[in-house]
């Protein structure tokens, strides 16, 4: 009988391996739950109206058009904070795999949590392996963001492009301390496939807006 049992158990213990071994490339590629919140992706749209949202926000675009939703950056009374992947492929991916982890896609402006956010994530010991910046999801601008948020090495222009595009499309939507946004990232087919290895490889560079 103990034979038999020890027999049994292990295609179990196999099949545990696996997941252990795989696991980041199936949180990648599916999602994750953490917290009892799933995390995930969800495309909205076709064509050049295509967009990206966490699946945990996805509701709050339902009722409206992406074509309107872009052309508005807004749907409803929900306002939008737009991040290009052909111009910021890495800072879609830190944002696209804080979501799969379960990390808020609606997030709320707050400019005094901001100073304590950035003593709590890329701090100075945060390994730059190949001479890029620290980015940090949720913004450390933001009530959710600070400890606990995902970190991944960027390059330096994309950083750059970062704040300058939180920062001027919270002017142009009047977005001010305590509301609400929606992160919303555009030409997802641009998406790193994988971790900053020292190369800029964004298709548009020229520009961040």
């Amino acid at each position: 009988m103990a034979t038999k049992s020890g027999v049994g158990l292990l295609p179990l213990v196999l099949v545990a391996a696996g997941v252990v071994v795989f696991w980041p490339e199936l949180q990648e590629k599916f999602g994750d739950v953490v917290g009892g919140v799933t995390g995930g992706v969800e495309l909205v749209g076709e064509g050049e109206n295509r967009f990206m949202v966490a699946a945990s926000a996805s509701s709050r675009v339902d009722q409206c058009t992406p074509q309107k939703s872009l052309a508005e950056g807004a749907c409803e009374d929900l306002k939008f904070i737009v991040f290009d992947a052909s111009k910021m492929p890495f800072i879609a991916r830190n944002i696209s795999q804080a979501w799969k982890t379960g990390r808020e896609g609606v997030l709320t402006k707050d400019s005094q949590a901001e100073p304590q956010n950035r003593k709590e994530v890329c701090l100075p010991s945060f390994p730059r392996a190949f001479g890029g910046e620290c980015d940090e999801y949720p913004f450390a601008s933001t009530r959710q963001g600070g400890r606990g948020a995902r970190e991944m090495e960027v390059p330096a222009r994309e950083n750059r492009c970062q704040g300058g595009t939180i920062n001027a499309q919270q002017i142009v939507r009047g977005i001010k301390d305590g509301d609400d946004y929606l992160v919303v990232i555009i030409h997802p087919e641009n998406i790193a496939t994988g971790d900053y290895q020292g190369v800029d490889i964004a298709i548009e560079k020229e520009t961040c807006g």
